[in-house]
């Protein structure tokens, strides 16, 4: 039981592994293989059953404790599938290198338990620019669309976290100690005014329909701070996007992960070296669902650098032209009712559930 980044830490190479000094030259293959032994907090859990953003974390320091001492050391694409049941307690990570070359690393990893495979991971490896007002990628691409030009994306959060207060989790954290919330004000109202014609688009506006959420997270331990790791764990606590007047109408649900993937925009800024005007404990997440099929549904989550912390500083005009995002996650994900996950929790004979 420990903060988040006490738990990345604990993860150890087992003694048969060892690391290789890695020169990137030339377009090469390559099949090292590693093992990590990690421990699944039961605190990083929705009720019974570990967060998968939370498992996809401990991968990802893993794939990261490989690549090290490698010039490709930071994620920048991820795609996760999970294919069976996880739960707390020991589990093992193996990591192998497939492909390298001048640009990025290729590594695939599985999270194993029980001798069973529950959630394969590709991961591509190179390096981010850092999320710095004064800084740009070393290597910029030769088309971009660099911060604050016309085009570009600006922070889709409409309050500043000097404005809002904290508000309460309405699914079942047990990380909730960590991690805390508030949601900002503009898009509450903008949900339950959809209430009413949920499934309605405006025949005006193309597309159109779909619900649209943001709100501001920060972690409350000192010793935690906002890593690559954590943007995984936070692409994954998507909030329940129906209105309030909708919910009410069915019993409690369960939202069991599929697949999830992750593209890594900027690197955060690390506490020894902060960003003036940059949270390093606060990030605004910005969420869209367009679709509920039968059950399935798709959400992708954009995080996004924080002013300040929640409820703290003063607002700046055109503050939202200064953050940036720092990766944007998307899942497919499937609604089922939250006894399903309890009930397999029972026959396992444990407190743990699968996640799926």
């Amino acid at each position: 039981m420990a903060p988040f980044s006490s738990s990345m830490v604990a993860i150890r190479m087992q003694p048969t592994s060892t690391l290789k000094p890695i020169e990137v030259d030339k377009t090469t293959r390559e099949e090292d293989s590693f093992t990590m032994e990690a421990n699944v907090d039961e605190e990083w859990s929705v009720g019974v059953v570990p967060n998968g953003g939370y498992l996809v974390a401990l991968m990802i320091q893993a794939c990261s404790t490989v690549q090290r001492d490698t010039p490709h050391d930071e994620p920048v694409y991820l795609s996760t599938q999970y294919l069976g049941s996880s739960t707390s307690g020991p589990c093992t990570i193996t990591v192998k290198r497939v492909k390298r070359n001048n640009d990025f690393s290729n590594i695939v990893a599985a999270l194993v338990q029980k001798g069973r495979t529950n959630i394969h991971c590709q991961v591509i490896y190179g390096t981010l620019p850092l999320a710095n007002h004064s800084l740009r990628g070393i290597h910029p691409a030769p088309i971009s669309l660099m911060h604050r030009q016309a085009p570009t994306r600006r922070c889709p959060l409409v309050t500043h976290p000097s404005k809002c207060t904290f508000s309460p989790f309405t699914r079942p954290f047990s990380f909730s100690k960590y991690l805390v919330q508030a949601i900002d004000p503009y898009y509450l109202k903008l949900l339950e005014k959809r209430g009413n014609g949920y499934s309605a688009t405006n025949p005006m506006d193309l597309g159109g329909g779909g619900s649209t959420w943001g709100g501001w997270y920060q972690q409350l331990d000192q010793r935690d701070f906002i890593t690559l790791q954590m943007l995984s764990f936070l692409g994954d606590i998507v909030p329940e996007l129906l209105p309030e007047s909708v919910a009410k109408e069915r019993d409690a649900m369960w939202f069991p992960t599929l697949a999830m993937s992750v593209d890594f925009k900027h690197r955060p800024s690390m506490p020894n070296n902060e960003t003036p005007g940059i949270a390093s404990r606060t990030v605004g997440i910005f969420v869209t669902m367009r679709y509920l099929i039968e059950g399935r549904y798709e959400a992708t989550s954009e995080i996004w650098t924080a002013p300040c912390a929640i409820g703290e500083g003063m607002e700046e005009e055109g503050w939202q032209d200064k953050m940036y995002c720092l990766a944007s996650v998307t899942q497919s994900a499937m609604t089922v009712p939250a006894m399903v996950n309890f009930n397999k929790s029972k026959r396992n004979g444990d407190r743990s559930a699968s996640k799926l």
